[in-house]
């Protein structure tokens, strides 16, 4: 078996010391003289002081085997890659996960997603984290502006209309709902409630000059109708060219990001201006009983 080794393998002999380097040593075969399955069996070894070809010892064959064998965690792991070449990677991943359920593995088999699969739902999972923490911070900033708790609760309204115009201009765009997507409703989150704040600001404003409430939306919505409209659709417009286009960075491709503002700005404006006058209504007439009651138990 040592003279089998050493004719695939080689011997590996002690390092050469060459002054203040080392060279590593390894005694081998000319790689000419064993080139196929027949100078393999050719292989002469001594038995009983005779020599004896390794071909009349035993059978010969050819078989597949892996190059390397892998391990995860002790166990042994077989690695299955490929390249998707399309836009919704999320649906493939559903695909081959349904695939592979549907598989009826050996006992002591298992599968599961690579690494890569895994980081992206873990970003999902802190996306979420993070739209949730834009809501409060998007919250607490208004409140200090607004010098009130009620109010910015009215114009929070915008981000739920926000959302539904961006899933439905994505699913009439056919576009998939991956990172670059979710990348786009934390940015609508901080663009929508700035026609929140413009309409709000200026009702405010407008009762602060003596005008009643009522008075001051219908005002307030007229002042800042064009305003408003003009901000949404030079936004709109502004990202046109990369909403309907292909460009990328690398292998990202940011037509997603833009979709989901576009439409979600689109739907958002439009909402605010018909459905925040009556949400603005409805919180001022919960803070001004909250107030009575507050000062009721408190004489």
């Amino acid at each position: 078996s040592q003279i089998f080794a050493f004719c695939l393998g080689g011997y590996r002999l002690p390092r050469l010391q060459t002054g203040e380097r080392e060279v590593a040593m390894l005694l081998d075969v000319d790689p000419y003289d064993v080139t196929n399955m027949e100078d393999v069996k050719k292989i002469t070894i001594t038995a009983n002081g005779r020599p004896v070809q390794i071909g009349s010892l035993a059978d010969f064959t050819i078989e597949s085997s892996a190059m390397e064998i892998q391990h995860l965690n002790r166990k042994t792991t077989l690695e299955v890659s490929g390249t998707y070449e399309g836009d919704n990677s999320k649906e493939a991943t559903k695909k081959v996960e349904e695939m592979m359920k549907a598989l009826r593995l050996p006992p002591g088999y298992s599968w599961a997603f690579g690494e890569q699969i895994r980081e992206t739902e873990e970003q999902n999972r802190q996306m979420v984290e993070n739209l949730l923490l834009a809501l409060v911070l998007v919250y607490f900033v208004m409140s200090a502006l607004f010098e009130s708790l009620i109010h910015p609760f009215a114009m929070l309204f915008a981000v739920p209309f926000a959302g539904i115009g961006a899933v439905w201009f994505l699913f009439v765009t056919k576009t998939p709902f991956n990172i670059m997507a979710q990348i786009g409703l934390l940015i609508l989150i901080g663009i929508v409630v700035n026609n929140g704040i413009i309409l709000i600001d200026h009702v405010n404003r407008k009762r602060r000059e003596g005008l009643s409430r009522e008075e001051a939306i219908v005002e307030g919505g007229k002042e800042r109708l064009r305003p408003i409209l003009m901000t949404a659709l030079t936004t709109i417009f502004g990202l046109m060219p990369l909403a309907f286009g292909r460009s990328s960075g690398g292998q990202l491709y940011y037509f997603p990001l833009a979709r989901t503002v576009m439409g979600g700005l689109a739907a958002s404006t439009f909402l605010t201006l018909l459905v925040l006058p009556q949400i603005y209504l409805l919180f001022d007439s919960i803070g001004t009983w909250g107030r009575r009651v507050w000062t009721r138990a408190s004489a």
